[in-house]
């Protein structure tokens, strides 16, 4: 008998199903075989996903008969794993035939949490959106340490995983919650170049607009209760608001710069200045309620 895979890569899926099949097909395609994906779907009175993954051999499928945020459904699949490390994507992403391959290297080499490149589809408008959202993990430049790393493309053993208890599942920036509390334990949080998925979302403005809102929203509601801000923190937070879509722009420009893409973060400004403004707006908010409700 077949003992445990080296690695589970974990899938939450919601509404996925016109990208699924690709991504599954692009990791029926790894040059390192030795792995399993542990899919949780839970689109409501949908079974799609599942039947789809029927296709793949590697695959076993959990449908949950409620919505789960991707982060409780990213804990649900660990639990259910059985790899020694654990790989995490997402269902609109597909992996370069080697990813599995060089996050297995990395781990093997001492590095204890690892993420990797995060492409983006073609198009203008697309790769503004993606600028926006994973500026600081495009593909292109080098390696190194990162103050956090993206979940669609994210790995680390499955027993740190359980030893810190997860992700924060009730927040959409459990991912940026994660990464704080491994670097607060002392784990180096190690951007890997080689290893390298491409997200083939395709979001609308207004989609994306109110996407971003709602994650800056999220980020500061979390930040709130992590610290147990005060009634003055929040209002300090708010204040410097207007400061923050600057600040994350030059960041921003600074990764892509050393990824060779100067030219692209400047064609993608008007897009990515107004993502920005939109989640500082929504830090804002999340803030003004912790001054004038505590």
């Amino acid at each position: 008998m077949r003992g445990s895979p080296k690695v589970s890569v974990i899938i939450p899926c919601y509404q996925s199903n016109s990208t699924l099949r690709d991504c599954l097909d692009s990791l029926s395609r790894q040059t390192l075989k030795d792995f399993e994906i542990i899919l949780i779907d839970s689109t409501p009175g949908n079974n799609v996903a599942c039947c789809i993954a029927e296709s793949y051999d590697q695959v076993r499928c959990h449908h949950h008969p409620m919505r789960l945020l991707p982060h409780a459904a990213r804990n649900l699949g660990a639990a259910m794993a059985s790899g020694e490390i654990l790989a995490f994507t997402d269902p609109d992403m597909t992996a370069d035939a080697r990813w599995i391959e060089q996050l297995v290297a990395a781990h093997s080499s001492g590095k204890t949490v690892i993420g990797g490149r995060v492409d983006s589809p073609p198009g203008w408008w697309n790769r503004a959106v993606h600028i926006t959202k994973y500026g600081w993990w495009v593909p292109g430049g080098p390696a190194g340490p990162r103050p956090q790393l993206p979940s669609g493309n994210f790995s680390l053993s499955r027993r740190l995983f359980q030893e810190v208890g997860g992700f924060p599942a009730l927040h959409w920036s459990g991912d940026t919650e994660l990464s704080y509390c491994l670097r607060d334990q002392g784990h180096e949080l190690w951007l890997l170049a080689e290893a390298t998925t491409t997200h083939m979302d395709r979001a609308l403005p207004g989609q994306f607009m109110r996407e971003r809102f709602a994650r800056g929203f999220d980020t500061a509601q979390s930040r709130k209760s992590r610290h147990s801000w005060t009634r003055w923190h929040c209002l300090a937070r708010l204040l410097a608001a207007p400061l923050v879509p600057f600040l994350m722009l030059l960041r921003c420009g600074r990764y892509l710069g050393e990824s060779g893409r100067t030219l692209e973060w400047l064609a993608a400004l008007p897009v990515v200045s107004a993502g920005l403004a939109a989640w500082a707006l929504g830090e804002a908010v999340a803030y003004a309620e912790g001054v004038w409700r505590r």
